[in-house]
């Protein structure tokens, strides 16, 4: 009789990231139970994965609310691991504090608090990101290289100002409440389980979770609708020019769901705040494959990165302990431009 499967909790698996996460992990002999608001939003990947669902390897739960004290409780009952990867990603807002930081906040405290009361967890993985690290105030910062002991300084007063700030600080409070949770814990002898959390600027790649494409390009995620436009010349600030992108500094989708696998299998005893970057790169810089093809519906040229006029991410903790090897941006931008194309869209 073969071994079972080891049981990973996962929040968030219709997102851009989660749908990775999920994929990747069911993929390598992981059983995932996938966190939605409602089961109906469970069928496209459902569908989409429908032999995990059959062997019983992918199951479903309704989370109406994940602020909702005591939500995940059942959710992570027999859980071995939980990746923590839903958290709300849009600046446009008329209350920062209510519709980002709060719910940002109070979902993290909700999964941490629901992890502590485990009894077969191993290991938890938190999707923090860049805005947690970031110091916009000395932006962009030439020559300086981040790594995970910077932390964003934003306070709740500038939180409140607007929605980019309250998406900094959205990411900033809730990880650093997980690992105030994490580390009470811990120094109590209260858990034996480890905390991992990510940090990624930029997240690009090519989505596979349920696109909208009737609302057209705004159908899809922020990021990579954000690409699109740019790299179409028709974001308003540089059209008809291909944009340059408000933060350099990306990764790919794909390699982000790989560092979730690979955190799974980290020695005992490693809780660790990992950087992931592919590079800092302009949209421009990523289309020398597509002009060289003639692809049609680009922008006219754009600006390169000069990456001396920018700050850099040390991402070499994710190299060495993770095994990362990250993905090119051409490839990254092809790989996001082409799936955009067979999920319906008209680009050119």
């Amino acid at each position: 009789m073969s071994a079972i499967k080891p049981l990973v909790l996962l929040t968030g698996p219709n997102g851009f990231v989660g749908a990775h996460v999920l994929a990747t992990l069911l993929s390598h002999n992981y059983r995932v139970r996938g966190t939605v608001r409602s089961l109906a939003k469970a069928t496209f990947l459902s569908h989409q994965h429908s032999t995990a669902i059959n062997s019983g390897d992918l199951t479903f739960v309704e989370v109406p609310d994940i602020q909702a004290p005591g939500a995940l409780d059942a959710a992570v009952k027999d859980a071995d691991y939980i990746c923590h990867v839903a958290s709300p990603y849009f600046v446009s807002t008329n209350d920062p504090i209510k519709e980002l930081v709060e719910p940002a906040v109070n979902g993290t405290r909700n999964v941490v608090s629901s992890a502590l009361k485990s009894k077969t967890l191993k290991r938890m993985t938190i999707m923090s990101s860049f805005a947690s690290v970031v110091d916009l105030s000395k932006n962009p910062r030439a020559g300086y290289v981040y790594t995970s002991e910077d932390w964003d300084p934003v306070t709740e007063e500038e939180a409140k100002s607007n929605g980019y700030m309250g998406y900094h600080a959205s990411k900033t409070f809730a990880e650093r409440a997980a690992w105030e949770m994490y580390r009470d814990a811990k120094a109590k002898g209260e858990i034996e389980w480890d905390l991992v959390t990510f940090c990624p600027p930029m997240i690009y790649g090519p989505p596979v979770h349920e696109a909208d494409v009737a609302k057209g390009v705004a159908g899809l995620n922020t990021s990579i609708s954000r690409l699109v436009i740019s790299v179409q010349g028709k974001d308003p600030a540089f059209a008809p020019r291909v944009a340059t992108p408000g933060l350099p500094a990306w990764v790919d989708v794909r390699d982000v769901a790989e560092a979730h696998l690979r955190s799974l299998t980290l020695d005992k005893g490693v809780s660790e705040r990992f950087l992931l970057c592919g590079g800092v790169d302009y949209f421009e810089d990523g289309l020398a494959g597509l002009r060289a093809k003639g692809e049609k519906g680009l922008g006219e040229e754009g600006a390169k990165v000069d990456i001396s006029k920018h700050f850099a991410l040390d991402r070499s903790k994710a190299e060495k302990q993770l095994g990362l090897k990250f993905t090119p941006f051409q490839k990254s931008v092809e790989d996001s431009w082409e799936q955009v194309k067979k999920l319906g869209y008209h680009l050119a």
